[in-house]
């Protein structure tokens, strides 16, 4: 079975494609570590901030993905 969307990354290099997720977790860890909350409620939020963060960067990263012409 061939994965023809992975296809469309074969010029980047591997640290270009880790870079945007890097970034989303530096985001979400500086925002909640100056946080006051509760233990268990800073965690809550990191799974739903992470959640929400990928989604939103795979649709992203979809998005200004360079699509060939047919």
């Amino acid at each position: 079975m061939s994965n023809l969307n992975s296809h469309n990354l074969d010029g980047t290099p591997s640290w270009m494609r880790f870079a945007p997720y890097a970034a989303l977790g530096i985001l979400i860890f500086s925002l909640n570590s100056g946080s006051e909350l509760n233990y268990f409620l800073r965690g809550y939020l990191v799974i739903l901030q992470a959640q929400a963060g990928i989604v939103l960067l795979y649709f992203a990263m979809s998005k200004f993905r360079k699509k060939p012409h047919k």
